[in-house]
This record gives C-alpha cells, sequence and structure tokens, in this order.
C-alpha cells in the first residue's frame, strides 16, 4: 500500500510496508517530490528530516492519514510523539472523495492532492489516542473476534447434534473443546480490558445501559470525548445521523442512518439500549411515544441510542457520574 503526503498545509495517507509520493505546496514549492520511506522507525526519522528541510514545523502544519487498519499506526503515533498534528481520514470516506471527478485517472500525486485537499476542508479527526486507548481497543477488537468464533462454533454445534438425531448414533465431537477455549480467551480479554482507562470506564458504567464491556468499546473507540464540540458530532461520527435524500419537488427517501461510522460502537449501543430502557423510564417513554408515532421498532430503538449517546457525552464531557432526575 502507498502513502501520499502533500503541504502546505502537509498531508499524508499512510502505508503498511513504505510510503512514497511527497507533494509538497507552499508559495516557495511548486513542485512535487516523490520518494520511498520505509514504514519503520528508520524510514519515519528520513521522512521528519525532509520536513525539516522543507521547513515544515510542528503547530503550523497537518498531516493527513488515510486510516489502513493497524498499518498506519506507527506512522501516526510516532509523528504524534513529535508534536505533529495527524489527522485521521475514513477510507471510505476519502475513497469516494478521490473518485467523485468526472476525470477517471489515477496516480499517486492525484490522490495526494486529494488528500490535501480533504484535510484543508476539515475532513478527518485529530488523532489524540493514548497507548491505553490503543491498547484497550486491541483487546476489543480481538475479543468481537473471538465472540463471533464462538457463536459460529455453536450453530455448527447444533447442526452436528441434528445429524446425530438423524442417524440414530454419535458422531465425533470436536466443537465443545473449541467453545471452552474461546470461553476461556474471552473471559481472559475482559480480565484485561479492565486494566485501561480505569476512571473513564467507571464513570460511563454509572450509565443504565454501560455495562463493563460497553464501557470499554466507547473508550477505546471514541478515544477524547473533548473532540467533539457537541453530541451531534459524536452521533455522527458512529453513525447514528439520519441519511437525507431530497431532490427539488419530488419524493424523499426515508430516513436511514447513515452507517459511515464504527460498527463496534453502533451494535455496543444497540445492545446497550435495550437495558437502558429497563432502568430509564424516561428512555422507555420516549421509545414508547415513537411506537405510537407509528416508528418501526428499529426505528424507535435507533431513536433511544441517539438519547443515550447524548447521555454519554454529557457525562464523559462534564466528568460527573450519572444521576436519576
Amino acid at each position: 500500500m502507498t502513502t501520499y503526503t502533500s503541504g502546505y498545509p502537509f498531508h499524508m495517507c499512510s502505508p503498511n510496508a513504505w510510503f512514497s509520493e511527497l507533494c509538497f505546496k507552499r508559495e516557495y514549492i511548486q513542485k512535487s517530490i516523490k520518494k520511498v520511506f520505509k514504514n519503520t522507525d528508520e524510514g519515519i526519522e528520513q521522512f521528519m528530516t525532509l520536513m525539516e528541510d522543507f521547513n515544515l514545523s510542528q503547530g503550523k502544519t497537518r498531516i493527513g492519514v488515510e486510516a489502513t487498519g493497524a498499518y498506519h499506526l506507527l506512522l501516526a503515533i510516532t509523528l504524534v510523539e513529535h508534536d505533529w498534528d495527524m489527522y485521521v481520514i475514513n477510507p471510505l470516506e476519502s475513497h469516494k472523495f478521490i473518485t467523485s471527478s468526472l476525470r477517471t485517472v489515477k496516480t499517486d500525486k492525484i490522490d495526494a492532492g486529494k488528500i490535501r485537499e480533504m484535510v484543508i476542508l476539515g475532513r478527518g479527526y485529530l488523532l489524540t489516542d493514548t497507548e491505553e486507548t490503543i491498547a484497550l481497543k486491541a483487546l476489543v477488537t480481538e475479543r468481537s473476534v473471538l465472540v463471533e468464533t464462538r457463536t459460529a462454533m455453536k450453530q455448527r454445534k447444533d447442526v452436528h447434534e441434528i445429524k446425530e438425531d438423524a442417524i440414530g448414533f454419535t458422531l465425533h465431537d470436536s466443537f465443545d473443546p473449541v467453545i471452552a477455549a474461546l470461553d476461556t480467551a474471552i473471559a481472559d480479554c475482559e480480565k484485561h480490558m479492565k486494566e485501561y482507562e480505569k476512571e473513564t470506564q467507571k464513570l460511563l458504567r454509572s450509565i443504565p445501559g454501560v455495562g463493563k464491556v460497553s464501557a470499554a468499546v466507547l473508550v477505546s473507540f471514541i478515544g477524547n470525548i473533548h473532540r467533539f464540540d457537541s453530541p451531534e458530532k459524536l452521533v455522527a461520527y458512529i453513525g447514528l445521523d439520519p441519511r437525507v435524500y431530497q431532490s427539488g419537488t419530488s419524493v424523499q427517501g426515508k430516513g436511514y442512518i447513515s452507517k459511515r461510522g464504527n460498527k463496534y460502537l453502533r451494535k455496543t449501543l444497540f445492545n446497550a439500549a435495550f437495558v437502558a430502557m429497563r432502568w430509564n423510564p424516561t428512555l422507555k417513554e420516549y421509545y414508547d411515544k415513537k411506537m405510537s408515532e407509528g416508528k418501526h421498532h428499529f426505528s424507535a430503538t435507533c431513536a433511544i441510542e441517539r438519547k443515550l449517546v447524548h447521555i454519554i457525552y454529557a457525562v464523559w464531557k462534564r466528568d460527573t457520574p450519572f444521576e436519576k432526575r
């Protein structure tokens, strides 16, 4: 995978093994520079040296990185540790932006320019993840994979038992030991999840509907709550904001949620909404109100999720435990 960089402000899209295609654009630099750097400590050091050679300084320079799973982290974290402002861009958003032109020409230089435009337009979010947040996120995603695998194993075991009933004798069973091992691994993940961002997790667990796993997911994928100016921006970041479609006097499309945010957060809030309605009468009344208006169950539940996000935002931003009113 290639990384693309462009300058004043200076931006970049990140790599898995190396990155290249530097496009510096300042009043006195009207050219593109193509150079390859290894995605290693040494390569990143060379990269920072080149930025210094062009008099690009911290505080006046923004670096835009396209999220590439875990591959962009070494570059992003290293630059943040050296006080560079690093903006992370959703790859879906960058793909749509880059391919929005009528021309289908695609080169590293063109992509670099597009990513530069995105950061200038305010796309992406400032990377503020700490070492603890990243460690917690790794545990959350690991647990999620283990849970999905365990669910698949249990489904296969059910099919196995149906076959046994059909043929009338016992088949070899390798599912039970696998499921037991997965149970142990999941419990181990949940044990270690408590070790990171303890105070923030404890604060969020004061909210009805937010348990130990939900709190860990929220902290790991939201990170620093202060990067959101309002609860509406947090709602949009998660992907619970309505998708509006309107053209002139034509019939408007249904207000489906955008789903452009993090799937782990949406799944967590969906499950948390059911628990929250049992313990928070205000949310239950709001759900009943939406249902009485003719809303679908999932639409009403989504409204509860948005309400819950507002509560989470207020508790977290004020650093005050939830209190029933």
